[in-house]
């Protein structure tokens, strides 16, 4: 059994156990009052999903579209570190590069 490391790039192969979660998050706000405030949004798009990895369960964020089926064999390259920030207990995984072996689709944040 491995011992997860923090801050250290991490290649893992697991399995899918939810479907992924995609969520538009706004990033910034630009705007000019004049009686009413004229202005835009800037926002992305995050995935979120959980894997079968080491007899646990592991969340995965991944910032853009990614989507995943439960029970996706996955290749799954990012650094971990504590869910306790988003509220979520245990580790998380923030990923860099999403590979699904099922499908052979490839989602790599450049």
């Amino acid at each position: 059994m491995s011992v997860l490391r923090m801050d250290e790039e991490e290649t893992i192969e697991a399995y899918a156990v939810t479907d992924s979660n995609i969520v538009n998050r706004l990033t910034s706000f630009l705007g000019i009052p004049f009686i009413i405030v004229f202005g835009w949004l800037n926002n992305k798009y995050v995935s979120v999903f959980s894997v079968e990895h080491n007899d646990h369960r592991l969340v995965v964020l991944y910032s853009g579209i990614c989507p995943v089926i439960k029970n996706d064999r996955l290749r799954i390259t990012g650094k971990m570190s504590h869910g306790g920030k988003i509220g979520v207990y245990g580790m998380i995984m923030t990923a860099y590069n999403i590979e699904n072996l099922d499908t052979g689709d490839i989602y790599e944040k450049i």
